[in-house]
């Protein structure tokens, strides 16, 4: 295994997951300083759950972004180009070519 394929499979496995978790638990506890502390009467409270609520929203989108990132980073490593002009052919044995994967049948009629 590669080095590269070590911090794929880090990022992958621990670094996107975590990212996320940060999110939810900026939400989970947004929630509960604006719907149940905040409902109290205690306005400050109610404000800082808001901006927890926004603080959620950005984690979420910074994890959604840095897994676009590497699932095609990961994608892209997967593809392999041969040196005499063709298309490219996939590493997981998808040929782009779609014309080798036809098979002729016989007996068919024409119109």
């Amino acid at each position: 295994m590669t080095f590269l394929a070590v911090i794929y499979a880090f990022l992958q496995k621990y670094l996107i997951p975590f990212l996320f978790a940060i999110g939810l638990f900026y939400f989970v506890y947004g929630m509960i300083e604006y719907f149940i502390i905040g409902k109290g009467g205690d306005e400050e409270r109610s404000e800082h759950g808001r901006v927890l609520f926004l603080k959620a929203i950005a984690w979420f989108v910074i994890a959604l972004i840095a897994f676009v990132i590497v699932s095609a980073i990961g994608w892209l490593s997967t593809l392999s180009f041969s040196g005499d002009g063709n298309l490219p052919r996939g590493g997981a044995g998808v040929d782009f070519n779609r014309n080798s994967d036809v098979l002729e049948v016989p007996n068919v009629p024409t119109r």
